[in-house]
C-alpha cells in the first residue's frame, strides 16, 4: 500500500482542480480506507464535512511531509482548495500544514476555522501546532479572536491544552458548546 502513495508522489503534484482528486487519491492509499468505513460512514454523517475516509495518522504526516518538502511554494493556495472542500482529511492535512510552515499558525489556525467542525478535530489540529514546538498564545492574543462564536471556543480549546491563570475568564466565557466541549470547559477550570 505504501508503494500506491509512492507511485502518486511520482506523478508530481498536479494543477488547477485536478489536484484535489489527486490529494483525495493519497488519502485513499493503504488498508485504513476499508477497515474504517463502516465507522466513517456514521460519523460522516453527524460532521458537516464533505467526506471522512479515515486515513491513518502516518499516512497524513507523510503526504504532509511530501507537500512541505516539494511544493512548499503552493501551500498558502492548497489550504484555501482544502477548506473549501472541507473533508475530515482535508482539514487535518491543513492542520499539519500550519504546524509545519512559517508564521503563526494560531492565528492561520482561528482566522481559516469559520464553521462549526467536530470537536475532535479543532483540537487534533490544535495539538499538532502545540506539538511543533509553538507555546499557546497569550491571553491578550486568544481574547482578540472574538468576531464570532466559533472562533471564541476556539480560542478556549487552544487555551484549555496549557490552562493557566490567565486564561479563567476566557474559558469561563465562551460561548455554551456540545457535552465534549463543556467537559473541556469544566476540566480546564479545575485543574
Amino acid at each position: 500500500m505504501v508503494n500506491d502513495l509512492d507511485s502518486l508522489f511520482d506523478q508530481g503534484l498536479p494543477k488547477g482542480r485536478k489536484v484535489m482528486s489527486f490529494l483525495k487519491a493519497t488519502y485513499d492509499c493503504g488498508a485504513q480506507g476499508l477497515v474504517n468505513r463502516s465507522i466513517t460512514d456514521k460519523v460522516l454523517q453527524q460532521s458537516g464535512l464533505a467526506f471522512h475516509i479515515g486515513t491513518d495518522d502516518p499516512t497524513m504526516r507523510r503526504i504532509a511531509s511530501w507537500l512541505l518538502t516539494n511544493h512548499e511554494e503552493r501551500i498558502q493556495e492548497l489550504v484555501k482548495r482544502l477548506w473549501k472542500r472541507c473533508g475530515r482529511e482535508d482539514v487535518k492535512l491543513i492542520g499539519l500544514l500550519f504546524a509545519n510552515t512559517e508564521g503563526d499558525a494560531w492565528a492561520k489556525m482561528l482566522s481559516t476555522i469559520n464553521k462549526g467542525l467536530p470537536l475532535d478535530l479543532v483540537l487534533e489540529m490544535a495539538e499538532e501546532i502545540k506539538r511543533s514546538g509553538r507555546d499557546v498564545p497569550s491571553i491578550e492574543f486568544l481574547s482578540s479572536y472574538n468576531a464570532n462564536k466559533i472562533q471564541m471556543q476556539n480560542a478556549m480549546l487552544i487555551a484549555s491544552l496549557d490552562m493557566k491563570d490567565e486564561f479563567v475568564e476566557l474559558v469561563s466565557n465562551a460561548p455554551k458548546g456540545g457535552e465534549l466541549f463543556e467537559r473541556i470547559r469544566k476540566r480546564s477550570l479545575d485543574a
